[in-house]
């Protein structure tokens, strides 16, 4: 199973399982946007929905 997250450019990863393969995309995800954060650089709004099951971060802002 692939999981990807195309407004976090195209963040993606794999599990034998749906289960594993949404942990697996989730700690993708969560490291792409520390380093976004480390950078200081903008956090990507939801851009569109498509067919698939979602998966919902919640990121805290950072203030400078």
């Amino acid at each position: 199973v692939v999981a990807t997250m195309p407004e976090l450019n195209h963040v993606s990863s794999f599990g034998a399982t749906f289960a594993e393969a949404e942990a697996n995309v989730r700690e993708a995800a969560l490291g792409y946007l520390e380093v976004l954060a480390k950078e200081k650089k903008e956090i990507p709004k939801p851009a569109f929905k498509t067919e698939g099951t979602y998966l919902r971060l919640l990121v805290p802002t950072f203030s400078s």
